[in-house]
């Protein structure tokens, strides 16, 4: 008799429980609305909508300002070249003629004017016969070079189109590393992209990418195609202009996070210059010296194991005939130690302080001549009139 009660009742129970399912998943709000208790899943999405921190805002009004560059690059066929030369006329007659090769480079710009001003890299226009810039509202026009800067490898282009918007600077250059930041550019021809990572590193220079060297470090994405987009701060600012991914020598391998980027106040320096000039105009002495790449796992061995063997200054490989530094009696083998009394601890920053200096400046150079004695050798003061840097040096 119990077994069949609890048979009978539990038919109620079982149909109950599948009105209650139905309820839940059909109808979440009346049952909310008939008990009073709000449902798991609304107490979670009421959650997160207030939690949740989005840059969109941020990043739509910043990306105008990136912009997508296609260059190309006229080169005649050798045998096209060849049969100009009546040399080979002969040669060549009734010889089928190759066509003409066009290369095609992908790349980013920063406007940075609304006259139309544009940052970018110097690799990316490099010889360019044609210069096609795309907006990201789909406007699309030809640009013209304005200056370029191997030595930074940076460059100015520009375009002639209204309403457009130009990137805002960081006030404050100081980067530092933590700071979060967003890589804006063309990866791959993909169309404009972002990606997002911190400031890994500052100051990275002896890279053997630029002659001028002070790249920004980070671990957002820059790829092929990002070369010359931006590189902002959370509040959008412009912080630096992306350059490379790095690459080793020495092991053929392309590392991961591991991307450059040019400091914005290296850039401002080099946009000022060609805007105003042409071309960055900078101090020259004419020496070429000995420096050893940062990345050279030797040198870093040596110098670790053994500090003592570092010596300060830096050592002239070579001397520009005519120069100011052959003017002034520098020869190869020499060592400079000092200029202006300021004691040269590091090559690079020694580069930069001479670099910064007007043509015409009178530079004072204290060395140690490749004759001198040991262990005691006597240094010798000299004075140089700084030239102009070739813009190839």
């Amino acid at each position: 008799m119990a077994l069949s009660l609890i048979k009978y009742l539990s038919r109620f129970a079982l149909a109950g429980g599948l009105v209650a399912i139905v309820l839940i998943f059909a109808a979440p709000q009346w049952l909310s609305q008939k008990t009073g208790i709000p449902l798991w899943s609304q107490t979670t999405t009421a959650h997160n909508a207030s939690a949740t921190h989005s840059y969109a805002d941020m990043l739509e009004a910043t990306m105008p300002s990136v912009v997508s560059i296609y260059s190309q690059t006229y080169t005649p066929a050798a045998s096209s070249a060849l049969f100009q030369d009546p040399h080979y006329a002969n040669l060549l007659e009734g010889q089928l003629l190759a066509n003409n090769i066009d290369k095609i480079g992908l790349g980013s710009g920063v406007i940075v004017s609304p006259d139309g001003y544009i940052l970018t890299n110097h690799h990316i226009i490099a010889q360019a016969s044609r210069i096609q810039v795309k907006l990201s509202d789909g406007r699309s026009t030809a640009a013209t070079v304005v200056g370029t800067d191997a030595a930074t490898d940076l460059a100015v282009i520009k375009i002639d189109l209204e309403q457009l918007v130009a990137a805002t600077a960081a006030i404050d250059t100081t980067a530092r590393i933590g700071d979060l930041v967003f890589a804006i550019g063309n990866p791959h021809g993909l169309g404009q992209s972002v990606s997002m990572g911190l400031i890994s590193g500052t100051g990275r220079n002896r890279l053997g990418l630029n002659t001028f060297e002070n790249f920004i470090q980070t671990d957002a994405a820059i790829n092929t195609g990002n070369s010359g987009g931006a590189l902002v701060n959370s509040k959008g600012e412009l912080v630096a202009i992306n350059s490379a991914h790095f690459y080793s020598s020495q092991t053929s391998l392309r590392s991961q996070g591991l991307g450059l980027a040019i400091p914005i106040s290296i850039a401002a320096n080099v946009l000022n210059n060609i805007v105003a000039h042409g071309q960055v105009v900078r101090g020259w002495l004419g020496i070429d010296f000995e420096a050893k790449a940062l990345y050279d796992l030797a040198s870093q061995a040596a110098h670790e194991f053994s500090p003592n063997l570092t010596k300060q200054g830096i050592l002239l490989t070579g001397i520009y005939a005519n120069s100011p530094a052959h003017q002034a009696g520098l020869q190869p083998g020499d060592r400079i130690t000092h200029f202006d009394s300021r004691l040269i601890t590091d090559w690079n920053q020694s580069l930069d302080y001479v670099t910064n200096l007007a043509p015409g400046s009178t530079l004072s150079i204290t060395y140690i001549p490749a004759a001198a004695t040991i262990p005691t050798p006597a240094a010798i003061q000299t004075t140089a009139t700084l030239g102009t840097r070739p813009s190839a040096q």
